[in-house]
């Protein structure tokens, strides 16, 4: 406990220096009223337009900074949805994974174009709550209604006390791919009401850039734009970074 309290107290120390970055040197008449608009700054980071934001080694390793590579892996399609349980009861067979004769069961709808990927006898994730995942297969996948829409339905197993008729309880199925895609782990990812972006390595600084997003699965999200397999991106503190860059271009406030 005392190891993690010192880890604690060092990241906020290193955080309260951080967020003070970006309001540049002391003017030369000492009343230090710097604006916050870039340059360099004595504190442990600093911004620079063009360049990105610049974080000294020691705070680096103060607030356990990470990059990594943006790789490429066969990320599996996820298709969301939401089932409705219409069965109360579970009677497993001899084989455990057998869902057919599952009296728990439930439907959920899809575009007729999404549906189409679905196939009987894929497995079925739902989610009662954070902690508590319910596994399932694909029993049907019925025609396209007049709306345009495929009603999907799904055995759940071990659900017997867990889920109650007409509750409705959110689903995943993953769909394999072929082929590798670029990907980065989600915690590269900065959401903002702008859009998305990355803090790309830029030589010694971080350099942030929008992304377009595509599939999200196992920890990982797909880049469909923005940048390349191989370039470098930091994966924590990326909140931090942001917070430096806006105190430096969005005039986060005076240094007196």
């Amino acid at each position: 406990m005392k190891i993690r309290r010192c880890v604690a107290i060092l990241a906020l120390a290193a955080f309260a220096v951080l967020v003070g970055a970006g309001c540049g040197e002391k003017p030369a008449d000492g009343h230090g009223h710097g604006h916050g608009h870039g340059g360099e700054s004595s504190s442990g980071a600093s911004f620079k337009a063009g360049k990105g934001v610049i974080v000294k080694e020691e705070t680096q390793k103060l607030l356990g900074f990470e990059v990594a590579d943006v790789a490429e892996r066969k990320l599996s399609n996820q298709i969301r949805f939401t089932v409705q349980v219409f069965g109360e009861k579970h009677h497993h067979r001899l084989n455990q994974e057998d869902h057919s004769g599952c009296d728990v069961e439930g439907s959920g709808f899809l575009s007729a174009n999404t549906a189409a990927a679905v196939k009987v006898g894929q497995p079925v994730e739902l989610f009662k709550d954070t902690n508590n995942r319910l596994g399932g297969v694909v029993l049907a996948v019925q025609k396209a209604l007049a709306l345009g829409e495929s009603e999907i339905v799904v055995g759940i197993s071990n659900a017997t006390a867990a889920l109650k008729s007409g509750e409705f309880v959110p689903a995943r199925i993953s769909v394999p791919r072929d082929d590798a895609v670029a990907v980065i782990p989600q915690s590269a990812l900065l959401r903002t009401s702008e859009g998305s972006f990355l803090y790309a390595v830029n030589g010694d600084a971080y350099f942030r850039v929008a992304v377009t997003t595509g599939v999200e699965a196992d920890g990982w999200i797909e880049i469909t734009d923005g940048l390349l397999a191989g370039d470098q991106v930091v994966t924590k503190p990326v909140q931090t970074l942001w917070l430096i860059e806006l105190r430096a271009t969005k005039g986060g406030g005076h240094c007196h």
